[in-house]
């Protein structure tokens, strides 16, 4: 544990790095732009960009194709043994693929800009276009500000399509699961509640909303022993909890039951998220980034701490950036294995997919055990490969 606080401190190091090159570039590009009165893209822009274009849309459609290919392997024998109809299974298949478009971005990302800057250099265009004058960073701006308008859209289309794409997959799952007489039940349920409140529910019934066996300890009662209310069931009401047939036990300072007051009905104030605290049916992946804090907040105040919701927080704003990241760094690296060593770039290809995701697993479970704090766990990898590929390009640019 000695090493967390120098990881961490790199960590934040490396991040204020990474926020001022993003908003140092955003400065030139302002400056580019409207106070040189570069408004009209160039044709070499133009040209840079629409041949990084069609090399990325030919590698997304083949990746989303095989996405596709996987999702059928995966999930044949749930598709068969439930005899879906064909009807469904479109409909399942397309609520997989806002998901399947985030996880192809990247890769085709990485392997449009090498495929495209490998053209520029076999037919020597790049060469040409240097001889004019322009650094390497300004020939590669129109892919750098494309892809990062790219990564920009696609956090708010992993924020609002990906999640709602993923319950409705799952709902269906749940539903034609239902069928095969599921128990919709959760059973010896116990967590913290607020004001104190420890809860033990034998049977909870979420379709219904419906909870049997109930036992809750009552801290905060000015005594030194907490009150006891039980009650054969009750109902989840927004906030509230119906308890019927119950009894409230009160203990003396010896700890000894002094009064025991029955009731037919009643009611207590719980947290408005009662299907969190009995089970909620949303995976983080099927939830928003507002949902999924909100659901750190009430596990919080339930006296938890799951540091795993907290990187995957952080995560759902650094996965869209990952485009950006491998193309900053897959541009030198493709240039530094020259035009005729086209196999080679793959290789390099496939060697940081690798390694961004083996870094990006080793974060995560950092994280999750309070290794290094969440935030670090779900940007580590970005800031890693982005120190590497600017490194690169400023040398790149040296040699010239």
């Amino acid at each position: 544990m000695q090493y967390i606080a120098p990881l961490n401190q790199l960590a934040y190091i490396l991040y204020i790095f990474f926020i001022k090159f993003t908003f140092g570039t955003a400065h030139y590009l302002y400056k580019v732009v409207f106070i040189r009165g570069f408004c009209r893209v160039r044709i070499i822009d133009r040209y840079i960009w629409k041949e990084f274009q069609q090399q990325f849309l030919i590698c997304s459609l083949g990746f989303i194709v095989l996405g596709i290919g996987k999702i059928f392997f995966d999930y044949n024998d749930f598709f068969i043994g439930y005899h879906i109809t064909s009807g469904l299974l479109v409909r399942l298949v397309v609520n997989q693929i806002p998901s399947l478009w985030m996880d192809v971005m990247p890769a085709a990302s990485l392997f449009g800009i090498i495929l495209a800057i490998g053209r520029l250099l076999r037919e020597r265009e790049l060469d040409v276009i240097q001889i004019c004058g322009p650094s390497l960073f300004r020939i590669m701006l129109p892919i750098f500000v494309g892809v990062f308008l790219v990564c920009f859209s696609a956090y708010w289309w992993n924020d609002l399509i990906v999640p709602a794409a993923n319950h409705r997959f799952q709902t269906e799952i749940r539903r034609l699961s239902m069928q095969e007489n599921m128990p919709l039940f959760k059973e010896k349920v116990v967590f913290k509640g607020p004001s104190d409140r420890f809860v033990y529910l034998e049977q909870v019934d979420r379709r219904q909303k419906k909870i049997s066996g109930i036992l809750i300890f009552e801290a905060k009662t000015g005594g030194r022993w907490p009150r006891i209310i039980t009650a054969d069931f009750g109902y989840l009401r927004n906030g509230i909890w119906e308890l019927h047939h119950g009894t409230i036990h009160e203990m003396d300072k010896d700890g000894v039951i002094n009064s025991e007051v029955s009731f037919r009905s009643m009611e207590i104030q719980m947290t408005t998220d009662n299907n969190i605290l009995v089970g909620n049916d949303k995976s983080p992946n099927e939830m928003r980034t507002t949902e999924l804090k909100h659901l750190i907040g009430v596990y919080k105040r339930s006296g938890l701490q799951l540091p795993i919701y907290t990187v995957l927080y952080y995560q759902k704003f650094a996965d869209p950036m990952i485009a950006l990241v491998l193309v900053f760094l897959a541009t030198p690296l493709t240039l530094l294995t020259g035009r005729h060593s086209r196999w080679i770039a793959m290789v390099y290809c496939f060697l940081i997919i690798m390694g961004y995701y083996t870094i990006q697993v080793i974060g995560r479970t950092m994280g999750s055990n309070g290794v290094i704090s969440p935030w670090a766990a779900a940007w580590a990898p970005h800031i890693f490969f982005f120190s590497i590929g600017v490194g690169l390009l400023c040398m790149m640019e040296r040699k010239r």
